[in-house]
């Protein structure tokens, strides 16, 4: 049994794909330790090294990691939506090998075994493996999908 479904990668796709993925990925809080490392190098260097110039340089990579991190989402999706493959229609076939996503620029084929865990989000599905997730909106996937791509992961 196969099912086939296609979606356009656009920027509404792109917005929701950050915006459902992000509460389950590494970068969903701020490197405090980082930050704090920053600013206290920062500051010795002012202080203790007499060496302004270090000390600035130092407290403003913290700011600019704070506003990297303020600005992650529209950034994420501006390099995405320069990539060659913005734009394009991909085709997703659900089949009992895996799932496969073509379109012009890339294809690849995630096999159902490969897949560690499925998390079910408001807008889509989140599919968990060791090179990382892949996200699918629910808007271009049918009940049918959805029961087939359960039945598949939970063998």
């Amino acid at each position: 049994m196969a099912f086939t479904t296609t979606y356009t990668l656009d920027k509404p796709y792109f917005y929701e794909c950050f915006d459902e993925s992000l509460p389950y990925s590494k970068r969903a809080k701020p490197k405090y330790f980082l930050l704090v490392l920053l600013v206290a190098l920062g500051l010795f260097g002012i202080y203790g090294l007499n060496d302004h110039y270090l000390g600035s340089f130092l407290i403003m990579l913290g700011v600019l990691e704070c506003v990297a991190f303020y600005y992650r989402r529209p950034w994420w999706v501006t390099r995405q939506m320069l990539s060659r493959a913005s734009g394009s229609e991909v085709t997703l076939t659900f089949d009992d090998d895996g799932i496969k996503s073509a379109n012009h620029y890339k294809n690849y084929q995630l096999a159902w075994q490969d897949i560690n865990t499925v998390i079910d989000t408001q807008q889509g599905i989140l599919l968990q493996n060791k090179s990382g997730m892949q996200y699918i909106s629910k808007q271009i996937l049918s009940s049918e999908i959805l029961d087939f791509i359960n039945k598949k992961t939970t063998q």
